[in-house]
């Protein structure tokens, strides 16, 4: 129970990463705080969970529940987030910034030709919302002198996708990577520690369905050294290093969670 006392807010939390962020951070004690903009969303893939919310189960894990369904890539959606964590808790220790995701279909994104809309819209879900969410928790946290924030990047974000697909997305990643370099360093001296991962491939009913299944080579076997996908825990192992006192003196860092789909 290494964070037991503690609040953590996940966004995008409904189902999938953000889902098993929740339950990981509730099984070590912290109260948790879900976030999506839906959170009714897990209803679209029901096997993922068997039909209860995310709220349910970690009530079922003992800790206490916050659901908060707002759009965290507007600012003041964001700030009316935190003033209502604050109000119910009295403080937010840990920040893990999940929400994300490509707006727009995947033909249409394109370094050179995604539309004006899907661009804005994908840096909303992304950038914006870790800006946003990172600035209205940064002030209760550097009053307590310690907070813990994991923002999300990918492996998009680390190099360019074949045939330039994903750009808008990877671009947005990216701008991630290094807006938490910054935010690192202007938060330590307030014991606040910053990091981000970067996952590849994460086996979740959404994406198995829409993409993975067209990830195999003719031999059936996937693109990975370990030659598997990533299950959502195998990401949310991470952010427990990051959050508890194993990472007590990291900050700043990136780190792959990729099974060595980015190689070496």
């Amino acid at each position: 129970m290494k964070l037991k006392g503690k609040v953590a807010l996940i966004t995008g939390a409904a189902r999938g990463i953000g889902r098993s962020h929740a339950l990981r951070l509730a099984r070590l004690g912290a109260d948790i705080v879900v976030n999506d903009l839906d959170l009714r969303s897990y209803k679209e893939f029901e096997s993922e969970n068997d039909s209860r919310s995310v709220a349910e189960e970690v009530r079922a894990l003992g800790a206490e529940v916050l659901e908060i369904e707002c759009h965290a890539g507007k600012k003041d959606q964001a700030e009316s987030m935190v003033h209502g964590i604050i109000e119910r808790f009295g403080k937010i220790d840990i920040l893990v910034n999940n929400a994300g995701g490509l707006a727009g279909e995947i033909q249409n994104s394109y370094a050179a030709s995604v539309s004006e809309a899907d661009l804005q819209a994908t840096f909303e879900r992304n950038l914006m919302s870790t800006i946003f969410c990172s600035q209205a928790a940064a002030e209760p946290m550097k009053r307590q002198e310690w907070g813990r924030i994991v923002n999300t990047a990918s492996q998009a974000g680390l190099q360019a996708q074949r045939n330039g697909i994903y750009a808008s997305y990877g671009t947005a990643k990216a701008a991630i990577i290094h807006y938490t370099r910054y935010l690192a360093e202007e938060l330590g001296p307030f014991g606040i520690t910053v990091n981000c991962i970067a996952p590849a491939y994460v086996s979740t009913p959404r994406l198995e369905k829409n993409v993975f299944s067209k990830m195999k080579d003719p031999a059936g076997q996937y693109r990975i050294a370990l030659n598997r996908l990533a299950q959502p825990d195998d990401v949310s192992k991470v952010v427990e290093f990051f959050v508890t006192d194993l990472g007590d003196y990291i900050t700043g860092q990136c780190l792959s969670v990729c099974g060595g789909a980015l190689k070496f």
